[in-house]
């Protein structure tokens, strides 16, 4: 889904290849296979993340990849979404749309279930930094602060939440909702850990049933708190 642009290719003496664009930098050994790939995708799927699992510990049966969704929104005004964020205490960059009459269509990287919680898993390349410093609580916070990801997590757990209870029965937030996991992968490395001993770069974010409710009664139309 993610299509990057602009590759340059560069041979060295050694006969090393780089592929450079704006997202990532991808290595080959002499023969063009991109080693690093095989490398980067065993150590998420082996990292301890929050939450107590491991990607490689989850049956493919358990899983649902780009889980496609459509929420409802005949009457969404940007300021109106950007005051009950406020409200929320949730940081979130300016909005660029002014007022959406339709629906809010996304495709979620992964959702699973562990232990009878569901997860969201959303995959992140951004590169914060070098050391395992970037990729601890703080540095991933700031990128959420600054990508407004705090909104996605809130519309992506909204939009499972929506999923389930047509499909579980007994559907309890606090019971069945595990949380929304932001992997920024750049910062996954067996070496990079961080407390309670979990892998850099793995954030876990798990919005209350009432802030789900905020947004799904902003989306389906009803008038704001205190408005």
């Amino acid at each position: 889904r993610r299509q990057f642009r602009r590759h340059y290719r560069l041979l060295d003496a050694g006969g090393v290849c780089r592929w450079y664009d704006e997202e990532a930098v991808l290595w080959c050994d002499p023969n063009g296979q991109p080693q690093w790939v095989e490398g980067m995708l065993r150590d998420v799927t082996q990292a301890p993340l929050p939450g107590g699992v491991r990607l490689a510990d989850v049956p493919r049966a358990h899983t649902l990849v780009e889980l496609e969704f459509h929420l409802p929104a005949p009457y969404l005004q940007a300021d109106a979404l950007a005051r009950t964020m406020q409200r929320l205490h949730l940081p979130m960059p300016a909005l660029g749309f002014g007022t959406l009459r339709g629906y809010l269509r996304g495709f979620i990287d992964l959702v699973f279930e562990h232990q009878g919680r569901w997860f969201v898993l959303d995959w992140k390349s951004n590169h914060l930094g070098d050391a395992p410093a970037d990729y601890a609580d703080a540095g991933l916070q700031r990128a959420m602060a600054q990508h407004g990801y705090h909104l996605q997590a809130l519309i992506y757990a909204l939009a499972l939440q929506r999923h389930l209870r047509q499909r579980l029965p007994d559907y309890r937030h606090a019971q069945h909702f595990g949380g929304v996991l932001y992997l920024f992968v750049r910062g996954v490395r067996p070496a990079w850990m961080q407390p309670p001993g979990h892998a850099a770069g793995a954030l876990l974010l798990r919005p209350e049933l009432d802030k789900l409710q905020t947004l799904s009664d902003l989306l389906d139309g009803q008038r704001e708190p205190g408005a």
